[in-house]
């Protein structure tokens, strides 16, 4: 996914954010540091085997959020805004300013829609599922979202061995572990399954690398690096900048 349109949205979006913020300071709040209640949505979710799937990023200080619908055909309808919770800490709710993008996997060509209108609500219902109301659109209607973590789509390494937290799809992610030799031949390749846990932010993973069976916990430290727990010890993940 585009992060670095993420990043130019997010700059955009922050200056009506903080307009709406200046209006009326009783009305919502942005900063998820102040109002630990809007912490709570800062995660992955998904619907429908993962065809749909929200991302909400804590960044500059405010919720912003991503929300993905795979339409087949490598097409993606993509939709990109800000978010607060509302005065009575029961739901975030967006700011008018977003985008909205029909986009080709294949060719990254896409088709944009900024708009000022936008009219969407998020709660949390006490089975702990993600419920979405778009009044704009009346997309996401009748979908339950499931929490997944913010692991999806980042790379790690472990030594010469790399961590990608692949796809989520019917209640597990795929994982894969590679090791490269010196000569950057890939000495070891596999997908490893992995079960999420809401309750630890945490993933337990296992599967066979190379000629060993491993299982594996995949959690974060309090800097959000990915920790790889094995057979008791713990080892501090470093970020990866490989690219495929």
């Amino acid at each position: 996914m585009k992060k670095l349109l993420v990043v130019v949205l997010a700059l955009c979006l922050f200056i009506p954010a903080a307009a709406v913020m200046a209006e009326d300071d009783a009305e919502i709040s942005f900063y998820t540091e102040e109002v630990p209640e809007a912490a709570a949505y800062v995660s992955t979710w998904v619907a429908e085997d993962g065809d749909w799937r929200i991302e909400f990023f804590d960044e500059d200080g405010g919720i912003k959020l991503m929300v993905v619908h795979r339409l087949g055909d490598n097409q993606e309808d993509v939709w990109e805004y800000a978010a607060a919770l509302n005065e009575e800490k029961t739901a975030l709710v967006s700011m008018p300013l977003g985008l909205h993008y029909r986009q080709d996997t294949v060719t990254n060509d896409w088709v944009e829609n900024y708009y000022e209108d936008g009219d969407a609500t998020f709660t949390i219902n006490e089975a702990g599922k993600l419920l979405w109301s778009d009044a704009k659109e009346d997309a996401g209607k009748g979908l339950e979202f499931l929490k997944i973590g913010n692991f999806y789509g980042g790379r790690w390494m472990k030594g010469d061995t790399e961590v990608i937290f692949y796809d989520w799809y019917e209640g597990q992610y795929d994982i894969r572990l590679y090791q490269r030799g010196a000569d950057g031949a890939i000495l070891k390749d596999a997908i490893l399954k992995g079960d999420y846990d809401p309750e630890t932010d945490s993933i337990a993973a296992e599967g066979t690398f190379g000629e060993d069976s491993v299982a594996i916990t995949f959690s974060y430290d309090e800097q959000r690096n990915v920790v790889w727990t094995e057979n008791g010890e713990s080892i501090v993940l470093e970020y990866s900048y490989l690219t495929d």
